[in-house]
């Protein structure tokens, strides 16, 4: 719930992913950081609570089991919404727009393996250069992309899915 508050930018959009109310998710937040002690930094473009070093521990250990089961989380601008909601590959997260202007963030905290971008010719080689480019022609058109973490668990389930 933290990672999706993060990446969602609000406690409504949470809540749909997860299929609960608005006042559920902004209580159950507050007393989930209250049990672990996050502090929220203010003013922080990503990763609420980054300042906390145990966390990208936490996430790390639960993104695994999730890529084991052979999952991506993969978000992007709400137009790719029907793309991927019925990818069984695909934990498919609609991204606020100053998470999407903050892609590249969410990706290096892992709080996603994935970003679907629709038009990477904007993109510089030398901004596309840590991650890995996933041409998806049979989903997305002919222009976009998904640019992907470079995790070899990441990397496995992004080679199955070229045709």
């Amino acid at each position: 719930m933290i990672d999706l508050l993060t990446l969602t930018g609000s406690t409504a959009a949470t809540a749909a992913l997860l299929n609960t109310s608005q006042p559920t998710v902004s209580r159950r937040s507050r007393a989930v950081a209250s049990d672990l002690g996050l502090h929220p930094q203010r003013g922080a473009p990503l990763g609420r609570f980054s300042d906390t070093p145990w966390l990208p521990m936490l996430r790390r250990g639960v993104n695994h089991h999730r890529l084991a089961q052979g999952v991506l989380r993969v978000g992007g601008a709400k137009q790719w919404q029907p793309t991927f909601l019925d990818a069984a590959w695909a934990q498919w997260v609609p991204l606020g727009l100053r998470q999407q202007r903050h892609w590249r963030g969410l990706l290096d905290l892992e709080l996603l393996d994935a970003v679907a971008i629709g038009d990477p010719t904007e993109l510089s080689d030398q901004a596309l250069s840590p991650y890995v480019v996933v041409e998806l022609p049979q989903l997305l058109d002919a222009a976009a992309v998904l640019v992907c973490r470079r995790d070899p668990m990441v990397l496995e389930i992004s080679r199955r899915l070229h045709p």
